[in-house]
């Protein structure tokens, strides 16, 4: 099946009919969960082995802690609002062969390792591991949140991707950029409100956060997401001739509403050579609103921060080793433009550009990814 991949940033016209399986049957296996079931691999402590056993058993408000050791399972919570901590050790690895957990519920294929959908979810805690299997898992994401509220922090989300930076295409030659970390999606008519904060994305493929809301063309109210990504860590694979690496992707479409803050996040080492068109980049925005981007760390990278949207505050960041600090998009009606934008207190140090903003043709490059494919509107590239 023609794929469009999800977590893209660059979707324009998307329709997804959400099908959620909400109302997914109890299986308790004769271990109490009530408030506060646990997870061990060799059901230690009258725990139950799997993640997802503990889930499927679990109740709205439940918590799960899990100990440590390795678990290679896919995970997916959708309709339960729950809370999953890992022990120091605790491991949740992709299997060789996983399973398409996506397409029920938004009718596109991707395998999360951990899908949260229509809930409101805490991640704290684990280390979620690709095990670079990209190859055998097409359009492999490490955490992806549908419609979803929580928190996402203290994790380490590593090896998603194909264990070198690769760009896998279609059956017409176009680009399909796998490979996410952490993603996070509102297409609902619900107001969902999200927390990164304090993990580590390493080894990833294509981009380590992305986050975007999309509103349906037929949708009676805009679809609305608040997030905060804060204190994160997100490093790229350094130097390569294959594809632009990003490291935060935060965006909307179709007028949906997005909000929030980007601080004291560390971004590094997201660099292409030889003249490859799009550029690696520390943060990207698209028609966001009212956003605050301060006191990060950007460094190692073709392009710092570009802007994109209205009333963004870009204040006491730091650029570092970088040919583009900032780039505000200026009459670019692929991309939107940078409308009130604030620079206050940020710092270059070997910068060759310290900021650069101008009309869309000075853009190609930086926006390759953002041009819709002509022949199949369905799979657009980034």
């Amino acid at each position: 099946m023609n794929h469009l991949m999800l977590s893209s940033p660059f979707k324009k016209g998307m329709q997804i009919a959400l099908a959620l399986l909400l109302g997914v049957a109890l299986l308790g296996n004769g271990v109490a969960h009530a408030s506060g079931s646990c997870v061990h691999p060799a059901g230690a402590g009258n725990c139950f082995t799997s993640i997802q056993a503990a889930v499927d058993a679990a109740s709205d408000g439940d918590r799960i802690t899990i100990r440590p050791g390795k678990y290679i399972e896919q995970v997916t919570i959708i309709g339960r609002n729950l809370t999953l901590v890992g022990r120091s050790g605790a491991v949740i690895q992709a299997p060789e062969a996983m399973q398409d957990t996506l397409s029920p519920v938004a009718g596109y294929e991707a395998r999360p390792i951990i899908l949260v959908a229509e809930a409101n979810v805490t991640l704290r805690g684990l280390v979620i591991d690709g095990a670079n299997s990209g190859a055998s898992n097409p359009f492999l994401y490490g955490i992806f949140f549908l419609n979803a509220d929580g928190v996402i922090q203290d994790n380490v989300v590593k090896n998603i991707g194909f264990g070198q930076p690769t760009l896998v295409y279609d059956e017409a030659g176009w680009p399909l950029y796998q490979g996410e970390a952490i993603s996070i999606v509102n297409f609902g008519e619900a107001a969902r409100t999200v927390t990164i904060e304090d993990n580590r994305v390493v080894n990833y493929n294509s981009s380590g956060i992305t986050i975007f809301a999309e509103t349906f063309p037929d949708a009676p109210t805009p679809a609305n997401l608040t997030v905060h990504v804060v204190d994160n860590t997100v490093v790229g694979s350094g130097p390569n001739d294959v594809l632009g690496q990003w490291g935060v992707f935060f965006g909307a479409y179709n007028f949906a509403e997005i909000t929030g803050t980007l601080k004291s996040n560390r971004i590094q080492d997201l660099v292409t050579i030889d003249q490859y068109p799009s550029p690696g980049v520390g943060i990207a925005t698209k028609d966001t609103a009212n956003v605050e981007i301060s006191a990060n760390v950007i460094e190692n990278v073709n392009m710092g921060l570009s802007v994109s949207g209205l009333n963004t505050q870009v204040l006491e960041n730091r650029f570092r080793k970088a040919d583009t600090g900032i780039l505000l998009f200026v009459e670019f009606p692929d991309y939107g433009s940078a409308i009130g934008t604030v620079l206050e207190d940020n710092r270059f140090e070997n910068v060759y550009m310290d900021i650069m903003t101008g009309p869309a043709m000075m853009f190609e490059a930086a926006a390759a990814r953002t041009m819709p494919e002509p022949v199949q509107p369905k799979r657009l590239p980034r």
